[in-house]
């Protein structure tokens, strides 16, 4: 068996009439290597992912495929304008489903009724039984480290007179033990939908929460179970599967010996491998009973007759439910028909569960061709371990989102191909947060250089050339690492190193751009359209799940954001309690100002009022809410930086103290908090002022408060230790040892230790060792008297 290669691969044809196909090239498992996309129909793509079993919460192993698959979504519809028909499904029907529904339903009516710490505590031991057992008969090293912890968690609990805690800390190993004894009891069926309803729900937060489409068509296993019973059917019909005991099983053997057919197509070597088959049928249908059921040990579920304590549906084989295999080969046919253009999946399901797929569809359709494109993401790992739900190592996504934003964990995904193992570590999110920072400041730098047009001809004419030719060849360079599997690393390195010529322009130019700023402008858009096909542009009002309308071209950076009255009112609040706390010294020359922002907001057709009260903002010109604000404030926030400015200049010039420390909480808070980033520039260049991501000037200002909480740490720690030094001179040498009795018992005139505690002289290496103690504290002590006098 482990001589078996992979068949012949016979790639599609194609559409008579559509000659503009993009040449791409795909990383396909059933050839292990990139071959040329071709649709089945013209432009139209039949895609079908493989959805999550929903029995937890979902972690980061499930963010590693639908990341990757939602940018690869993306490219091809935004990108290279496929039609895509994208479906996903829900498998809420499976062995793990069941299993944790019922230890939960067990564990909750039994922390009920728990009253006694002493039977609670008779149970655990007889649970603990059962687990040190299993952990006993365990071979897999992963495994037996994990039941290790397990124990050790419960023997903790054991010690606990607490009874809450004891339940809490034993959980798992109680649920083990409850469900073998009592699991069979378990007969309402509203125990299995609940928990998938439940985790189906969490799933869509957390995929929306990372900013992934919601697919075209979402299926359920639950609602196609007479369409399973059906293809079980025909399968059987052809030949393939037969009945044994109430169940079906796929006759592995007698497919791979028909004519045109080919078990295991993605990992031939794995055909017979019991470990992997026992894994795929799942925990409650590896029993002997099951075993002796099949023809070969080879052979797989397609239905499995219903034990007590499980769900079940009517059957012409009798009550049963869905092998987790045959629940996707009839979802994908169902909504994709005979033939998917593409099929995703994580790479740990390309034996037995995509290979059963392929065996069963195929089966069903006679053909061979039922999935033309196989595409499989990589591991994660954390921090170069192994991740496994099954091994209680994982980190959920909301655990990941409370350290790092959507945008930079797709900056991660993007740095690495989706088809490798991508390591989810502190290198990982820094890399990812160094081209977030490149991104933001682009954009930010852009920005500033069109709005003061500075048309010059004095940026050294090599950096301008260089630049140039980064800009006239970005969109083919882009294109070519697109069509090579979708390789976004090299286009974000692309990216990055057009941004390296263009700051390396703005360096040699000192912020005067020349001609060459329609050249950045042009840079800019091209990089903002593709990070918005890769989905890293957060743009307002956008229903979570779906794709945002529609923006016009410009380049808004890493996000887009309309002008709003609140933020109108805010950014003029902010600037007049400014001008307050400015006030009592500038009186005179603040006058003119609130004017100066008036007009401004007039510019873009923004009408207010800005009297003593807070300032009233008219309701905006309807054009305003489809044009990012970026634009339409720009008249405001420059001028609120040349207020700034000029309060700033007239405080330096009369030492006004106070007024220089509001022009910073201007700068690095109010404004900050606003989501405006203002930085002040050497010479005679104005202030850089304009819209910045919020979390990065969040984090920001976070680290300005750990710089400035370090510093004043720092100093304070200098004052303890001067004021320690201090205190340690007040003493004279001659008292220094007196208070050592537990050490010394005789001492001389100069307080000089002669004897140790025992009586025994004081050796002459030990006095010569105390001498120099001596000598430094009455140094000290000379010191301290002159000081003080």
């Amino acid at each position: 068996m482990s001589t078996r290669a992979q068949p012949l691969w016979q790639p599609p044809q194609p559409t008579p009439g559509v000659d503009n196909l993009p040449p791409l090239k795909l990383f396909n498992s059933l050839t292990n290597q990139k071959e040329p996309f071709v649709p089945e129909k013209g432009r139209h793509v039949e895609w079908y992912s493989c959805g999550p079993t929903v029995y937890d919460m979902s972690h980061m192993g499930h963010a590693r495929s639908y990341i990757s698959f939602d940018i690869m979504r993306r490219i091809f519809v935004d990108y290279f304008k496929f039609d895509v028909h994208y479906v996903m499904n829900i498998t809420d029907i499976d062995d793990k489903i069941i299993k944790r529904a019922r230890q939960g339903y067990l564990f909750d009516q039994y922390s009920s009724r728990a009253s006694s710490l002493d039977e609670v505590r008779a149970d655990v031991l007889e649970a603990v039984k059962r687990l040190e057992s299993k952990a006993s008969n365990e071979t897999d090293p992963d495994k037996q480290a994990m039941h290790k912890r397990d124990l050790d968690k419960v023997q903790a609990a054991l010690n606990s007179d607490n009874l809450k805690v004891l339940l809490t800390q034993s959980r798992d190993c109680l649920c083990d033990w409850l469900d073998s004894k009592l699991g069979s009891t378990v007969t309402d069926n509203a125990v299995f939908e609940d928990l998938p309803k439940q985790f189906e729900r969490e799933y869509f937060v957390d995929m929306r929460a990372l900013n992934i489409l919601d697919p075209d068509r979402l299926v359920r296993v639950s609602e196609v179970v007479p369409e399973i019973i059906d293809y079980c059917q025909k399968i059987i019909d052809q030949g393939f599967a037969y009945e044994s005991n109430g169940s079906v099983y796929f006759d592995t053997q007698k497919f791979s010996e028909a004519d045109g057919h080919f078990y295991a197509k993605l990992v031939p070597a794995a055909y017979g491998n019991q470990k992997l088959l026992q894994e795929g049928e799942g925990d409650l249908s590896i029993g002997a009973d099951r075993l002796r059921e099949k023809r070969s040990q080879a052979d797989f579920a397609l239905w499995k007759a219903s034990k007590p304590g499980e769900p079940a549906w009517k059957s012409p084989w009798g009550s049963g439910r869905p092998g987790w295999h045959i629940e996707c080969s009839v979802m994908a046919s169902k909504e994709c028909g005979p033939v998917l253009d593409i099929h995703t999946g994580g790479v740990d399901l390309k034996f037995p569960h995509h290979d059963n797929e392929l065996a069963q569809a195929e089966a069903y359709f006679g053909h061979s061709h039922w999935v033309r494109y196989f595409l499989h993401s990589g591991h994660l790992t954390i921090s170069g371990c192994k991740m496994s739900k099954s091994l209680k190592n994982f980190i959920t996504i909301r655990e990941a989102l409370a350290q790092h934003s959507p945008r930079k964990l797709r900056l991660a995904f993007l740095l690495h191909s989706w088809k490798d193992t991508l390591d989810y570590s502190d290198e990982t999110m820094t890399l990812a947060a160094s081209y977030e920072r490149q991104f933001a400041d682009f954009f930010y730098n852009v920005a500033r250089a069109v709005e003061e047009l500075q048309l010059s001809s004095e940026s050294d004419s090599s950096v301008a050339e260089d630049f140039a030719g980064q800009v006239a060849s970005f969109d083919d360079k882009i294109r070519e690492a697109l069509c090579d599997n979708l390789d976004t690393r090299r286009s974000l390195i692309i990216c990055q190193e057009a941004i390296f010529a263009a700051n390396n322009l703005l360096a040699s130019s000192n912020g005067r751009t020349g001609g060459n700023v329609q050249l950045l402008q042009r840079l800019a858009v091209a990089v903002t359209r593709l990070l918005d096909v890769y989905g890293t542009v957060d743009v307002a009002g956008t229903e979570p799940g779906f794709k945002h309308k529609p923006l016009p071209d410009g380049f808004y950076g890493l996000e887009w954001r309309p002008a709003t009255k609140e933020l109108i009112r805010d950014l003029l609040q902010e600037t007049k309690q400014f001008f307050t706390d400015c006030s009592p010294d500038l009186a005179p020359e603040l006058a003119s100002l609130p004017n100066q922002l008036i007009e401004a907001l007039q510019k873009s057709g923004i009408k207010v009022k800005f009297g003593d009260d807070k300032p009233e903002v008219d309701d905006l010109p309807i054009e305003v809410a489809s044009i990012d604000r970026q634009v339409t404030l720009a008249p405001l926030l420059r001028a609120i930086a040349d207020a700034r400015a000029s309060v700033r200049l007239q405080a330096r010039e009369r030492k006004l103290k106070d007024v220089l420390a509001a022009c910073d909480v201007m700068r690095d808070d109010r404004l900050s908090r606003l989501g405006v980033r203002l930085q002040d520039r050497e010479g005679n260049l104005p202030a850089a002022v304009g819209f910045y991501p919020a979390d990065l000037l969040a984090a920001e200002r976070s680290e300005r408060a750990e710089r400035e909480a370090n510093k004043a740490a720092e100093k304070a720690a200098k004052a303890a230790a001067k004021a320690s030094l201090e205190d340690r001179g007040k003493q004279p040498a001659e008292q220094m040892f007196l208070g050592d009795t537990d050490k010394y018992s005789k001492f001389d005139e100069r307080g000089m230790p002669t004897h140790d505690a025992q009586g025994k002289e004081v050796s002459k290496s030990a006095l010569k060792k105390l001498q120099k103690l001596w000598d430094a504290q009455a140094k000290r002590h000379a010191d301290w008297l002159k000081s003080n006098k």
